[in-house]
């Protein structure tokens, strides 16, 4: 979607005419790392000199690139008409031309949708920009309309992120064995002390499966929320999960996760995923990212891992909205591999695609006073919403 089917310049468009603004998997990052520039990724967006609506959804592999879109262009677009009129919408959708309710194994409501034959509060907002932009009607259009899952209702705003966000950090904590769900792994907002890390070997000829998530419909994948049960009984997945929550939780905005690790190879992915656990133990994919270790300064300043070194990285979840409710859990997943969704890397060093045989790396993960690896959540105090 990523300002698709609604930009009135289809041809002007930085997110049409350069696939490099995508969320490759290389990088979905609004926050770049150490080195990088818009520019390596991003067109020029001094050469849109028009109104667009940028269309995404939760579930869209353009979840991350969308924002960036709007925010890129509300900054620096070719025009102050143009700068002033940016607008966004962003729903429980994956990529795809249909905007159901539901996706995945959840169905969010009526109200989620954006199709033609319903009158939703995300298929007004498509109307009401053409009749502004097109028709010149004087009509609401609010700059940012998204859908807060979990409350499972429409909310607009004037900027993004939201006013009166609260970033909260999550620290990573465990007695060393946050190894599948069953494991002792913690998320804490209190800082830790001493402890040791958490090791798990990843095999590029045993790849985690992807389930669900954000990809595209093909085949039979399907996208979006999906339990995650058959992979957190993985010896190669890490989770660190809260006591039940005693209030609801509101999270709406981008998610970021600091980690500290280690590996054996000289290249190798870390995957992270923010999961909301239900009550029965049923857990829901929300945000997913990863950084491939040899892009960690930059997608344009590759650069060898030192085996055995401990390396901070940084891992851009992109973005999203939904209410962790009372009883339920928050849970990061923290793995090297998402496959087919993401190529797996082999861990040799090589060029991709030149390996048939991989190599099994040992990962550390750090969560100490001297390694702190925490997760960076947007919380909205119930005041501000």
């Amino acid at each position: 979607m990523a300002c698709s089917a609604t930009c009135p310049s289809e041809t002007r468009c930085p997110l049409h005419s350069d696939r490099r603004s995508s969320n490759s998997g290389l990088s979905s990052s609004t926050h770049s790392p150490p080195g990088a520039r818009p520019s390596d990724l991003l067109w020029n967006f001094e050469r849109v000199a028009v109104p667009c609506l940028h269309s995404g959804g939760w579930y869209d592999l353009f979840a991350g690139s969308t924002f960036i879109g709007f925010g890129e262009m509300r900054k620096g677009g070719g025009s102050s008409a143009a700068r002033q009129s940016q607008h966004l919408i962003c729903g429980p959708w994956a990529h795809n031309r249909i905007l159901p309710p539901y996706q995945g194994g959840l169905n969010f409501g009526t109200a989620a949708g954006s199709t033609p034959t319903g009158s939703t509060p995300a298929w007004a907002a498509h109307l009401a920009f053409f009749d502004r932009y097109l028709r010149g009607r004087d009509v609401h259009l609010p700059k940012v309309r998204y859908f807060v899952m979990g409350a499972d209702q429409w909310r607009d705003a004037d900027d993004w992120p939201l006013p009166g966000t609260q970033v909260t950090r999550f620290f990573l904590a465990s007695g060393g064995n946050a190894r599948t769900a069953a494991g002792d792994g913690v998320l804490t907002r209190d800082a830790p002390g001493p402890q040791p890390p958490d090791r798990y070997i990843y095999d590029p000829h045993n790849p985690v499966p992807t389930t669900g998530g954000r990809l595209l419909l093909t085949g039979r994948r399907a996208p979006g929320p999906l339990d995650q049960g058959r992979v957190e009984v993985r010896d190669d997945v890490l989770c660190y999960t809260t006591p039940e929550l005693t209030e609801d939780l509101e999270v709406t905005g981008p998610v970021i996760l600091h980690l500290f690790a280690s590996t054996s190879a000289v290249d190798t992915d870390f995957m992270a995923k923010l999961v909301d656990v239900y009550p029965n133990g049923a857990a829901f994919n929300i945000a997913e990212g990863l950084i491939r270790a040899r892009y960690r300064e930059g997608i344009r300043s590759p650069k060898p891992v030192v085996p055995g070194e401990v390396t901070p990285y940084v891992i851009d979840l992109a973005q999203t909205s939904i209410v962790f409710r009372r009883g339920h859990r928050i849970r990061l997943e923290v793995t090297s591999s998402n496959f087919p969704l993401i190529d797996r890397n082999m861990n040799t060093g090589n060029p991709f695609g030149v390996d048939s045989e991989g190599v099994p790396a040992l990962q550390d993960v750090y969560h100490d006073d001297r390694y702190p690896s925490y997760l960076e959540l947007p919380v909205i105090p119930a005041g501000a919403r």
